[in-house]
Parts: C-alpha cells; structure tokens; sequence
C-alpha cells in the first residue's frame, strides 16, 4: 500500500471533507463564471446608440451547461469519496502482495515508545495471527495489557489493525489503528486520554 493510501486510511474523514470543499468550490467557481458569461453577452449584444432604428436583440440566455458539468463533476467526487476510499481503506478487499507477507506476519513481538503530546510510553505489541480467533495485544508498564477486539486485515505491506483494545474484564478502553510489517509497527493507538503515535521494532 502506498503512502497516500496509508494516509487515507488514517485520515479517512479529513479527506472526505476536503473532497466536499473542493466540490463546493468547484461549484461555486463555475456559477460565478456563469454570470460573467451572461454579463458579457447582454454587453455585446446591447444596440449601439448611434443606430435608433436598429431593434435590439434579446439577450441570449445564458448557458448553464458548465453549472450543470461542475455539479456532475461535484457528484463524482462525492460518490468517489463514499466509494474510492473505502475502496483504499481495504474495505472492498485488499490482496496484492499479502501472500508474500504472510508467513512472516504468522507471529511476532514489537517493541518500542508510543509518543504523545503528554509523552512517551513504552509499549509492547504481540501477534499470533495462527490461533483462532487472532490474537493481538498491546501492553504498556503503566496502563496494562489489553487486547484488540477488531479486525486483522491482510495488506499489500503486512498487515492492519483496526479496533478497539479491551481489558481483562472485556471493557474497551481504547482504540488502535496501525500497519505492521515483518520488522515495524506504524499508526496510532490510546488508552484513555493517552494516544500514541506508533514507532516499534520487530
């Protein structure tokens, strides 16, 4: 998966929303040329006044075809918004390379500091992707071991993490989102009000 794919993924709403503006925009800025068009034409076609007897000519309508093509353009890139990204997030399937990946993902343990504007954490990721169900968990020395109630989804590059980390007793406590590969692990995951940015090593 690519980079842009990747920041979609964590980004899905931010993306979804600039992809309104720029139709809002788009729409707005093809209404206004509109107009314009429509001022210049009743210019040109206004009766000199040296001519008395010449009968006007009504004004040409003004066109909107390029409102119409901006808000059908406006409609694409919303349905690409609701459809593409999903698309990209792996909700319609990711496949690609994630066979080549896969018997190096079967378990494994990565270590290495969660950062956050109140700090860092140490923290330990382990997977045993072979036991049925998956097993994934995540363990901080001063919040505790939690586990991801989730999904695993195979990518081109290793493997997602999406979901929520539950304690002993089953109650969720927060949320991960991260990309691992064979030797590292990315994305975010929080405990409560603490919410790392993910950097371990395999």
């Amino acid at each position: 998966m690519t980079d842009a794919a990747r920041f979609v993924q964590d980004h899905p709403y931010q993306m979804l929303y600039g992809l309104i503006g720029l139709a809002v925009l788009l729409v707005i800025n093809e209404i206004r040329h509109a107009i314009e068009k429509a001022a210049m034409r009743r210019a040109f076609l206004r009766p000199a006044a040296s001519i008395p007897a010449a009968t006007p000519a009504a004004p040409a309508a003004a066109k909107t075809g390029g409102a119409l093509g901006s808000l059908a353009v406006a409609v694409v890139i919303l349905g690409g918004a609701f459809y593409v990204l999903p698309f990209l997030q792996g909700q319609l399937g990711q496949g690609g390379g994630a066979a080549a990946v896969a018997g190096a993902l079967t378990s494994g343990t990565y270590r290495g500091l969660g950062s956050s504007p109140l700090g860092s954490a140490d923290l330990t990721l382990e997977l045993d992707l072979l036991s049925s169900p998956k097993q994934v968990t995540l363990t901080s020395p001063t919040a505790g071991r939690f586990r991801l109630d989730g999904q695993v989804t195979p990518e081109s590059g290793g493997t997602y993490l999406s979901g929520t980390l539950v304690n002993d007793q089953g109650v969720g406590l927060g949320t991960i989102k991260a990309h691992v590969t064979p030797s590292r692990v990315t994305g975010t995951a929080g405990i409560g009000p603490a919410q790392w940015q993910l950097d371990l090593r395999r």
